[in-house]
């Protein structure tokens, strides 16, 4: 906590409206919280794997969906199409809800699908944009959304935050930020994860452990979510730590879905900022998953701005130690190094060469992501596309 002498400084913060459901087996009470929303034609959101899946199975026959009512079109880094023929295909079910199953691509695809319901398909109308002068765009929108449910299997905390992202053909990256489009009911069900393959947990993980840290020195923080981002840091070094172990067990799994569930709440407030701005750009463009994305560039990006945080990065390594997985990280440095290690214990690759990205491509990436909103709430100044073309750089 603050020293009490702190000065604390006005702010405003926004409490996420939504009930959470959290334990080992709380999708079975999936049914009874339908009852809740008092709504009787769901449509479910998930991957083609997913929809072939027993959970799912077992979901739909639970909430007596027929096959029309399972929408599989989620696809990687949750493309725009997606989120048109999910609308098209709510729009024919008369769906007065949506319920997603899976990582944050499923629930970024179902925010598109109920923007486009509201909006009638005019998706492109309300993106989140960062102007010439630093300031950002975000028209809202203000129609009635169809009440949505999260049940996340990885920990990415996407069904938490208002912000989401849709992916164009080209790979472009389009940001929208609606706290109207967020789930109102969210069911998180460690056991859900224990069948997710070590691999996916991991790389999903870095990103929750990027959304805690960026939220512990984010200009837009607030004391509040600093609480949050607190709890989930350890949390989630220890569930990761597990995983990477090869010795996960049920109170892991409920530590990591935990921390990912304080990690959304933090970055809800928190804002993301350098680092998330070049995952969210560069993962698309260059075909990796955004959870890879942030394994190789978190410790680049902290590197970066360490001389502005030093204080936060200490406290990160305080933090880590209270995981209590014999990892010592003493100092702004140390804590660095542990998030590295961490990614490499789980046999993520920490270089982009590593997974065959061009050299060459990163000068026209930087210049792209100077135009990310998330630049304006970074603690150290991003004024240059070729600041960021070294940080990418250094990473490869």
């Amino acid at each position: 906590m603050p020293p009490h002498n702190m000065k604390i400084a006005d702010f405003s913060y926004n409490s996420p409206a939504h009930r959470l459901v959290f334990g080992w087996g709380a999708r079975a009470a999936l049914k009874e919280e339908l009852g809740r929303l008092n709504v009787c034609r769901p449509m479910l959101v998930c991957s083609a794997r997913a929809a072939r899946s027993s959970e799912v199975a077992g979901l739909a026959r639970s909430l007596g969906l027929t096959d029309e009512s399972v929408f599989s079109g989620v696809g990687s880094h949750a493309p725009l199409h997606s989120a048109y023929e999910g609308w098209q295909r709510a729009s024919a079910l008369k769906a007065d809800c949506l319920i997603s199953f899976g990582g944050g691509s499923a629930s970024d695809t179902m925010k598109g699908i109920a923007l486009a319901c509201a909006e009638d398909g005019r998706i492109l109308d309300f993106t989140l944009e960062r102007l010439p002068d630093g300031s950002l765009k975000n028209p809202l929108s203000t129609r009635a959304k169809l009440p949505s449910v999260a049940i996340p299997t990885t920990v990415s905390g996407a069904e938490i935050t208002a912000a989401f992202a849709l992916t164009e053909e080209t790979g472009k990256k389009i940001l929208f930020r609606d706290a109207s489009v967020a789930p109102r009911l969210l069911v998180y069900d460690p056991e859900l994860m224990t069948s997710v393959p070590s691999r996916s947990m991991s790389e999903s993980g870095m990103n929750a452990l990027a959304h805690t840290i960026e939220a512990l020195y984010s200009k837009a923080r607030n004391p509040i979510s600093r609480i949050h981002a607190r709890e989930g840091v350890p949390l989630l070094y220890r569930g990761l730590h597990a995983i990477a172990m090869g010795s996960a067990q049920r109170d892991d799994y409920t530590a990591l879905a935990l921390g990912a569930y304080y990690a959304g709440v933090s970055i809800t407030n928190a804002r993301t900022a350098l680092h998330h701005s070049i995952c969210h750009k560069l993962g698309p463009a260059v075909g990796l998953t955004h959870g890879m994305t942030n394994a190789i560039m978190l410790p680049r990006v902290l590197e970066f701005n360490l001389p502005a945080v030093r204080d936060e990065l200490a406290a990160v390594g305080e933090l880590i130690q209270e995981a209590n997985v014999g990892v010592s990280a003493r100092t702004p440095e140390d804590a660095i190094a542990a998030i590295q290690a961490l990614a490499q214990r789980a046999g993520l690759p920490s270089r982009l060469r590593d997974v065959n990205v061009s050299r060459k491509k990163l000068p026209a990436l930087a210049q792209v992501i100077l135009n990310e909103p998330g630049l304006a709430f970074n603690p150290r100044p991003v004024e240059s596309a070729a600041q960021i073309e070294a940080i990418l750089d250094s990473a490869w």
